[in-house]
């Protein structure tokens, strides 16, 4: 990124028994709003708890800006699919994005994580995540939910 006011935010991850993630850190863009405090800019793909739109402390740390804590969370859920057919991604993200969702697709390829805005409804977002699992076209997992489900 050309702007000299994003930096790159570096997120320890925890690896669970099977070695998922595959990494032990990933890296977020975020704007410096004011000293030591980012906004992320892009949807995490392994990082749990944290969207875009979320402000962050972050420190400098062995010549990298390491993720301290969450400061203030933006509204938006992100939740990560791992699809059982490659060719389905782009229709996947395309089916989200028509709900007002925006997605970001992983290095891993069959791996998509899916951002629901604070302001979009979640019930269509919720029911399509729930069709795709059913249907076998893909599992999902939360990264962070944020939205209110009515019970």
């Amino acid at each position: 990124m050309a702007d000299e006011n994003f930096k790159k935010v570096v997120f320890r991850l925890e690896q669970d028994e099977h070695g998922y993630p595959p990494d032990n850190w990933e890296s977020l863009w975020a704007k410096e709003i004011e000293l030591g405090l980012y906004s992320i800019d892009n949807i995490p793909i392994f990082v749990k708890g944290i969207s875009s739109e979320d402000v962050v402390e972050a420190e400098e740390n062995e010549g990298e800006l390491r993720y301290k804590r969450l400061v203030r969370p933006s509204a938006n859920s992100v939740f990560r699919l791992y699809l059982s057919d490659i060719a389905d991604v782009p229709a996947v993200r395309e089916s989200f994005r028509k709900l007002g969702c925006e997605s970001e697709q992983s290095h891993i390829p069959k791996l998509v994580a899916v951002e629901i805005p604070g302001n979009v409804a979640i019930e269509p977002v919720a029911a399509l995540l729930d069709e795709g699992a059913v249907s076998g076209r893909w599992e999902y997992e939360e990264g962070v939910l944020r939205h209110l489900i009515a019970s």
